[in-house]
């Protein structure tokens, strides 16, 4: 008698699931907590919005590597992704299992820090800054998975270093290079540099995130062979 193969819904499910339990058993919420709440304590003690924007672009750089990388690296790393190969599931749903358990997590933890710390400044929060920061969130835990398969062992800091150094550092080229740069797109689609870029943005984060997906996936089905 054959056991009745899941399907992938409920195998994201399941993935999902258990990758929550263990983010509530773990200290990675706790350290994002901490992470989180620094724009709300810059903004605590100045009413300049510009600081608090740069520190909520670190915050946005660091917590979805802290989530997402970390979480998919130590899947593979410690070889659970080889017992998971020999049971009838579908290989990507690792991947995105993992994306949807924890890329909300860190998403909501990035708006709610610069919704408290844009409130205490007393500024007006925008519906356009939050989807902003949203868009970007999402997209690099999208980069973050992408680099966790990669290089498992180190996918957390490997996806730090490439956001808070050379991510930064591409954006403020004033050249066409500073396009693949996510946070510069974040910055663009906020209205911090350019209230008129809406749609261009948008789609090159979505672009971005869409190739790092990809190279995830891919990297996913080499390590089943």
């Amino acid at each position: 008698m054959t056991k009745d193969v899941p399907s992938s819904a409920a195998a994201l499910v399941t993935i999902a699931g258990v990758t929550w339990r263990r983010l509530l058993r773990g200290r990675a919420l706790w350290v994002a907590f901490v992470i989180a709440a620094l724009p709300l304590i810059l903004a605590s003690l100045t009413r300049d919005l510009d600081p608090v924007a740069v520190v909520q672009t670190l915050v946005m750089c660091l917590l979805p590597p802290v989530f997402v990388a970390s979480a998919v690296g130590e899947e593979i790393e410690e070889r659970t992704s080889t017992y998971l190969w020999s049971r009838p599931l579908a290989r990507w749903t690792l991947l995105v299992g993992k994306l949807i358990a924890l890329a909300p997590v860190a998403v909501a933890l990035i708006c709610i820090g610069w919704f408290l710390a844009t409130k205490t400044i007393g500024a007006d929060v925008s519906s356009r800054s939050m989807l902003a920061f949203a868009a970007g969130g999402f997209a690099i835990s999208t980069v973050s998975a992408g680099i966790g398969t990669l290089v498992p062992r180190h996918g957390m800091a490997l996806s730090i270093v490439y956001f808070v150094v050379l991510d930064l550092i591409v954006g403020a080229i004033p050249a066409s290079v500073q396009n693949i740069s996510v946070t510069r797109q974040v910055r663009l689609l906020s209205g911090l540099d350019d209230p008129s870029a809406i749609t261009e943005p948008a789609i090159t984060m979505a672009v971005i995130a869409a190739v790092w997906l990809a190279i995830g996936l891919w990297r996913i089905r080499k390590l089943e062979a």
